[in-house]
C-alpha cells in the first residue's frame, strides 16, 4: 500500500512540473503580447498625441500593469532629473530592472531591451517607422512561439508522463 502511495505522489509530481513548464510557456507569450501592446502605445503617443517621451511614459504606465507601470514612471523621473542621461541608457538600466520579473529570454529580451535606441530620435516621422519596426520584429516573434507552443505543450506533458511512469516502474 506504501509502495502505490509512493507511485501516485511520484506521478503527481512529474504532472505538476511539466504543467508549471506549460504555463511558463504561456506566460512568457503573455508577457510578450503586453510588450506589443507597450510598443503601440508607444506608437500612438508619438503620432496621435505628439507627446514627448516623458509624457508618453507616464501615459503608458498608467495603462498597464505591474512591473511595466513602475519601470516607465522611473523613466520618467530620471528623465525630468535631467541628469544629462541618454535615453536608451535610462530605458536599458529601468527595464533590465524590470525584465528579472517577467520570463522573457533570448531575442525577445533584447529586442524590448533596444527599443530605447528608436525613441531617441528627435525627428517624429523616424521614430513612428523605428517603433514600427520593432512592433514587427515582435509580431514575428510572437507568430513563431504561437506555432510552437501548442507542439512543445504536448511533448513537455507527454515527457513528463512518460518520465514519471518509468521512475514508478523502475522503483515498484
Amino acid at each position: 500500500m506504501l509502495r502505490f502511495a509512493g507511485v501516485v505522489l511520484l506521478m503527481v509530481g512529474c504532472i505538476g512540473s511539466g504543467w508549471s513548464a506549460k504555463e511558463r510557456l504561456k506566460k512568457n507569450l503573455d508577457d510578450l503580447y503586453r510588450i506589443r501592446q507597450i510598443f503601440q502605445m508607444f506608437q500612438s503617443e508619438i503620432a496621435y498625441s505628439k507627446a514627448p517621451i516623458p509624457e508618453a511614459c507616464l501615459r503608458i504606465g498608467n495603462r498597464t500593469g505591474e512591473p511595466y507601470r513602475s519601470a516607465l514612471f522611473a523613466v520618467r523621473e530620471e528623465m525630468t532629473a535631467d541628469h544629462g542621461e541618454l535615453f536608451l541608457d535610462i530605458w536599458h538600466r529601468q527595464m533590465n530592472i524590470c525584465m528579472r520579473k517577467l520570463s522573457i529570454a533570448g531575442e525577445d529580451k533584447r529586442l524590448f531591451l533596444d527599443f530605447g535606441s528608436c525613441i531617441g530620435y528627435a525627428d517624429e516621422k523616424m521614430q513612428i517607422q523605428a517603433v514600427e519596426q520593432y512592433i514587427y520584429k515582435l509580431d514575428i516573434s510572437i507568430k513563431r512561439m504561437e506555432k510552437d507552443m501548442t507542439d512543445k505543450c504536448k511533448v513537455v506533458m507527454s515527457l513528463s508522463i512518460m518520465g514519471g511512469l518509468v521512475l514508478a516502474i523502475i522503483l515498484l
